[in-house]
């Protein structure tokens, strides 16, 4: 082999690579915004890793409709700024989406499938976001009387590491949950980010409940509940 033709290889290798690593590269660190049509989308830079988070718990919202809808962008050329509604890195916030099942025994809805959608992220102006719940006759309930949908707004929002609570107030309110959980209640929502869905750990969620004001990450460090699908991402 000629040394003209080895560094002509070379070169081609080189520039293969880069191919392949710049597409990633590029979008560590950029500006990723999550609008759900609240008028108050979270914006916030990511790197790789949180990227694929993200994207896993939007198409958990996808795969398992809940009435929180949310798109996902990036801009891997934007500097992030703190705006009206907006997230710079080090503020907090939790985008999830998926599926759980209230299990076996006893009382209302156990054994019914959940679906749900969370979008909550604070920053200097305070809290935005949404939650939204919802359990269909046709997953897993064996009555009618179980199914409903609930969805609040975003009040208050505490993060621990990996750990969040939320809380809102009930906005709408229909079947089981006009009783459970009516139009004007305080609920709260309490999450575990166990890491991406290909870590083999599943998330783990607490079913919205009656609630006060005050959030505390971590009083409920063990959510009862783990996702069958979907995902959850906590960033603190």
């Amino acid at each position: 082999m000629s040394a003209r033709l080895g560094r002509l290889m070379l070169a081609t290798i080189i520039g293969v690579v880069f191919a392949v690593v710049l597409p990633l590269a590029a979008f560590a660190d950029g500006l990723v915004t999550v609008d759900c049509g609240d008028g108050s989308p979270l914006r916030t830079s990511a790197d790789v890793t949180m990227l694929s988070s993200i994207q896993a718990s939007i198409q958990g919202m996808i795969d398992n409709p809940s009435g929180t809808n949310c798109s996902l962008s990036q801009d891997a050329l934007a500097t992030p700024t703190l705006t009206l509604g907006s997230s710079a890195s080090g503020s907090p916030y939790v985008v999830g989406g998926g599926r759980y099942s209230r299990g076996f025994g006893p009382g209302p809805m156990q054994g019914c499938g959940v679906s749900f959608g969370i979008s909550a992220h604070q920053d200097a102006t305070g809290y935005f976001g949404s939650q939204s719940f919802t359990v269909n006759n046709a997953d897993g309930c064996e009555t009618f009387e179980f199914n409903g949908h609930i969805k609040a707004n975003v009040i208050c929002l505490d993060v621990s590491g990996h750990v969040a609570q939320i809380k809102g107030t009930v906005t709408q309110s229909t079947g089981y949950y006009a009783t459970a959980l009516p139009v004007g209640t305080l609920i709260e929502t309490d999450v575990v980010d166990n890491g991406n869905p290909s870590s083999g750990v599943p998330d783990t969620i607490d079913t919205p409940q009656p609630a006060d004001a005050i959030c505390v990450a971590g009083t409920d460090l063990n959510p009862p509940f783990t996702l069958d699908n979907g995902n959850i991402t906590v960033h603190d």
